[in-house]
């Protein structure tokens, strides 16, 4: 989105609530976390609406409110905590695992990855993201990213061939 077309935080939340909502759940690995999370997010944007007219790239720049919300409850809890709700499947069907592999175990795997790992490969394979947009959400320059992508995919992969 370019600086003259400024968005309202109405069509902001219209257009990217269930997104935003799907990542923190990803996340955070909670229902109810996530929909905090989520209301929190969308309560920055209305807070920083006289901002909007500098963000350049919208979907980047909320998904970093997100991951900062996140990460805020995250420490806000101490802990992550999970239910047995289904999770997000990966909008993008190109994750780093054969299709035939066991959904359940997948999201096991996910689960285990550390954080950063797993909001790596949130933002790349679930949001869609680009790496640069990728490497603008977390701060790190493209290289970093993609070898923490890299590293995030090997453990993943690792962590589902063993039984």
């Amino acid at each position: 989105m370019l600086a003259t077309q400024v968005m309202t935080v109405e069509s902001i939340a219209r257009e990217y609530s269930r997104r935003v909502y799907n990542f923190c759940r990803s996340i955070l690995r909670n229902d109810s976390d996530a929909e905090d999370a989520c209301q929190e997010v969308f309560l920055t944007v209305t807070r920083r609406q006289d901002e909007l007219g500098e963000v350049q790239r919208m979907h980047p720049w909320i998904m970093k409110v997100a991951l900062l919300t996140c990460q805020w409850v995250r420490r806000k809890r101490g802990r992550l905590t999970t239910n047995d709700g289904e999770a997000d499947l990966p909008a993008d069907p190109g994750p780093p695992i054969e299709a035939s592999e066991d959904v359940g175990r997948i999201r096991a795997a996910i689960g285990q990855l550390p954080d950063r790992y797993r909001d790596v490969l949130t933002l790349h394979y679930q949001q869609g993201l680009s790496h640069e947009e990728i490497s603008d959400v977390l701060g790190l320059s493209r290289g970093a990213m993609r070898v923490l992508l890299h590293r995030a995919v090997a453990k993943l992969r690792d962590q589902v061939k063993t039984p």
